[in-house]
């Protein structure tokens, strides 16, 4: 029986050529996390020129050295964003925190260290406990960054840190990964708003919302039983890459199957999957489309999205997780025996005495799946060395989802 391993590798291959290498403004990576394709490196360096770190006054050391106890003359005041000019010995200037380090000026005195301790006078003196250390307070030119630095890899995950150093650089675009557009397409007699034992359509909502959250931009089809109707209203779609929930199971009305025996050209691969819940999986094409089918059960389509097609569209193949992963010990022990040879994906919360499963393994109990932290996965009795779900001891693989 195929593996959830060999299966996020299937469904990488699926979705792994639908991307592609595009150019993007910062404004449009604020809101969803994308992977570098390529190092960005800075084109200038930053800070851009000497600074002052504090609010105070701008003098060499000499003059410190030289005027214990005395009163020196201000000569004018230098803002951030502004030059000031050339700074005599046995003078300083007012200067703000940013401000350029003017010229004949090698370190700054913080305002708390002088009288009268405030700005506008037009004498200052320093006090005697201040050392005259050139470059106090002083942040120098490319202290943060160089230019040609390299400041950011390709395969990063960009964070809002990273985000603000390419744009500290000067750097307005980045070369991120592109995302196909999605179909997502809901499947079942049972969604339709005059069926007679109907049941409101969660998946497509959740799909939804993790996809968006990733920045994909989305479509959303409903489709009853109906194979010829699911091939029409996919074939008129301009979408990349079609995600459909239900229809692959063992019943008499699987419509994803009936579809894809009616395409000639169809290679999609349908076989159960060594997991619970999730167990039916499908992939491949379809109605000429690159196609990920996951079943209907509500838990089983997040799962199944959290493991197959979230790291896929992060570009997360083999061993890498797409969500934080820890090993962690149960709090209270296993409340059910898990299957046999199969992994099992559990929900639970993690409090101080361990992980506490929250629901059962039922595929259809999504509030407890929204109730939950972390995904738990208890590994098979004979996990393979590889696998990336393994445990470690008595603690078991774990993913924050919230």
């Amino acid at each position: 029986m195929t593996t959830a391993k060999m299966h996020r590798e299937r469904v990488f291959e699926t979705i792994w050529p639908l991307t592609e290498t595009v150019n993007l403004p910062l404004s449009s990576l604020l809101e969803a996390p994308r992977r570098l394709t390529a190092d960005v490196e800075s084109p200038i360096d930053v800070p851009g020129f000497d600074n002052s770190s504090m609010d105070g006054y701008a003098l060499a050391a000499a003059t410190v050295e030289e005027m214990r106890g005395q009163s020196i003359p201000v000569r004018g005041r230098v803002a951030a964003g502004a030059r000031g000019e050339v700074v005599q010995p046995g003078t300083a200037v007012e200067i703000m925190t940013g401000a350029p380090l003017p010229e004949g000026t090698d370190m700054v005195v913080k305002i708390e260290d002088t009288a009268p301790g405030s700005f506008g006078a037009e004498t200052v003196t320093i006090d005697p406990g201040v050392e005259p250390a050139p470059g106090t307070f002083v942040r120098r030119r490319g202290s943060d960054v160089r230019t040609g630095q390299a400041v950011l890899s390709a395969g990063t995950m960009l964070t809002p840190a990273h985000l603000g150093v390419a744009a500290a650089c000067g750097v307005n675009e980045l070369p991120v990964l592109g995302l196909p557009r999605v179909l997502v397409v809901s499947t079942g007699d049972e969604i339709a708003a005059e069926a007679a034992a109907g049941i409101n359509d969660a998946n497509s909502v959740t799909l939804t919302a993790g996809l968006r959250r990733l920045g994909v931009d989305v479509d959303v089809a409903f489709v009853p039983d109906d194979p010829q109707q699911l091939l029409d209203r996919v074939s008129s779609s301009d979408a990349g890459l079609v995600i459909s929930t239900g229809g692959i199971s063992k019943g008499a009305h699987e419509v994803v199957k009936l579809a894809a025996g009616l395409d000639a050209d169809s290679s999609m691969t349908f076989e159960p999957i060594a997991m619970q819940p999730g167990g039916p999986q499908g992939c491949g094409r379809l109605a000429d489309h690159a196609w990920v089918a996951l079943p209907g059960n509500p838990v089983s389509t997040l799962i199944s999205f959290e493991l197959f097609i979230r790291p896929a569209l992060l570009g997360l193949a083999g061993h890498e997780a797409p969500r934080e992963a820890a090993h962690h010990r149960l709090a209270h022990g296993f409340d059910e025996d898990p299957p046999a040879g199969k992994l099992q994906v559990r929900r639970a919360i993690l409090t101080e005495a361990g992980l506490e499963f929250v629901g059962d393994s039922r595929s259809h109990l999504l509030h407890s799946y929204a109730e939950a932290t972390h995904l738990v996965f208890v590994s098979p009795e004979e996990p393979g060395a590889d696998d990336p779900y393994s445990a470690v001891g008595d603690r078991l693989m774990t993913w924050k989802i919230a």
